[in-house]
């Protein structure tokens, strides 16, 4: 415990050393809002406008001039960046989203789970967002785990599960609904995103390089214990996202997952998680309704517990159609591999991305 909260202080030290960071570099690039920046192209239009009509075809430009221009082509950099992540699963896009899905998942030892989640980012800056997500209806079935109906009245603990968020773990199975279902609200999840200037790379042949930090969190809301994990876990987080040849690209994001905070009951955290990604474009979207603006994303989570020593791989490739701009529909399919019955065998996510 005393090494996990040593690990939360460092990270909190580290989280905000580089979100100053950041927005220092932010503050020293003087950018104006757009808002001033439309007025002040519309006063250099005006002026040039005024320099043209006294027959001046070759109107000065000034030191300040070139400073506006400079910006100017800095904010549209940054828009055609966030119109770049037509899919909503770049994680160096930060506009803001609204994204629910409907997951399935079933457990190697046959535990079941359905639930509809609410899912979205929101940007602070433009180095700074946030996503937040939250299973409002959640359904654990354990009616079906191995050997269920004896083991009620032995009180032994219920086996749950780490990652994704299912929970339950060190849940006595006599306290749980005879009839083996629990209805009801999960953990809600946090995720911040730093993306310093500084750390934005670009080849000489215009594709994107990316190293962002941040931090997740996994904050003990829910409504019944089989449906959390009455922790508060806490995951630094590094990001490297790198343009790829074919329009696509390549992302992994990073996590080592600890207990902060937790009810002794439950069982200790302290696991690596990845979560890789492959974005490939199928389809280009002007091929029409149908045809147009399809995607490819396979998912790789490799998971390690420190705790147990067991090391855990799921598979998802994700299918995706942009109907419109800032409109997107998604299935994803997932298979566990090298499993424990803890971990995942099977599951089934439908979703929708809009774009605000």
């Amino acid at each position: 415990m005393r090494f996990s909260l040593i690990v939360f202080l460092l990270f909190i030290v580290a989280f905000v050393f580089l979100s100053i960071t950041a927005l220092q570099s932010s503050f020293a690039q003087q950018i104006p809002t757009n808002e001033e920046l439309l007025k002040e192209i519309q006063g250099l239009k005006n002026r040039i406008q005024d320099l043209e009509n006294q027959g001046q075809k070759q109107p000065p430009v000034s030191e300040v001039d070139e400073v506006l221009v400079d910006v100017a082509e800095e904010r549209i950099e940054i828009k055609q960046e966030e119109q770049e992540d037509t899919t909503g699963t770049d994680p160096r896009g930060f506009g803001t989203k609204f994204m629910p899905y409907y997951r399935y998942t079933e457990l190697e030892n046959n535990l079941e789970v359905n639930e509809f989640v609410l899912f979205g980012l929101v940007r602070f800056a433009d180095w700074l967002a946030m996503t937040y997500e939250l299973p409002v209806a959640k359904q654990v079935d354990y009616s079906n785990v191995n050997e269920f109906q004896n083991l009620v009245g032995n009180s032994p603990d219920f086996p749950g599960v780490g990652f994704p968020p299912i929970g339950g773990g060190g849940v006595p199975f006599d306290s749980l609904e005879e009839d083996g279902d629990t209805v009801g609200m999960g953990d809600l999840g946090l995720r911040f995103f730093v993306k310093p200037p500084a750390t934005q790379f670009k080849t000489k042949g215009g594709r994107g390089i990316s190293l962002m930090f941040g931090a997740e969190l996994l904050v003990p809301t829910a409504t019944d214990d089989i449906l959390g994990s009455d922790t508060l876990v806490v995951s630094p987080m590094v990001v490297v996202v790198a343009d790829t040849f074919f329009h696509g690209f390549i992302a992994g994001m990073n996590f080592y997952d600890f207990d902060a905070f937790k009810d002794d009951s439950r069982p200790n955290v302290s696991r690596y998680r990845g979560r890789w990604f492959y974005m490939q474009p199928l389809t280009p979207p002007h091929l029409g309704p149908i045809l147009g603006g399809w995607y490819l994303l396979p998912e790789f989570q490799p998971v390690y517990d420190f705790e147990t020593n067991d090391f855990d791989l799921w598979i998802a490739p994700e299918l995706g159609k942009i109907l419109a701009p800032g409109n997107i529909v998604y299935v994803k399919p997932g298979w566990g591999i090298d499993t424990e019955p803890e971990d995942r065998d099977f599951t089934f996510e439908v979703g929708y991305r809009y774009f605000f």
